[in-house]
């Protein structure tokens, strides 16, 4: 397997950046993962957040404690969740597949016979 090949593997599957440590680039490395984890961060929290408000709602009593019933208030809750998650959702992608284009096109710069 070439390096380009793993590097865009490693990007992939482990996480953006990983292939860009492999390459020895630990400047944009950083800047990738970091970027990630944040934009992660925010993502997450907003689920956790959407989370205890349905579980609060069910310990009140105000949804029951039946499975239709819970799934309904998530539909409820995603239509009404905004666009600041969505976007961020985006630019998580976009950040994901940028990593493994940078990665390729640095592997290919540093080793263009392979």
């Amino acid at each position: 397997m070439n390096k380009a090949t793993k590097a865009v593997l490693l990007s992939a599957l482990v996480f953006p950046g990983a292939g860009h440590i492999f390459l020895k680039k630990h400047l944009p490395a950083v800047g990738f993962i970091a970027a990630f984890a944040f934009l992660l961060s925010i993502v997450v929290s907003a689920l956790i957040e959407r989370a205890e408000k349905i579980s609060q709602k069910i310990v009140s009593g105000e949804i029951p404690l039946e499975i239709n019933a819970i799934s309904q208030a998530l539909v409820e809750q995603s239509a009404n969740s905004g666009q600041q998650t969505s976007f961020t959702a985006y630019a998580l992608v976009f950040i994901w597949l940028f990593a493994m284009y940078d990665a390729y096109r640095l592997a290919k710069k540093t080793d263009p016979t392979k």
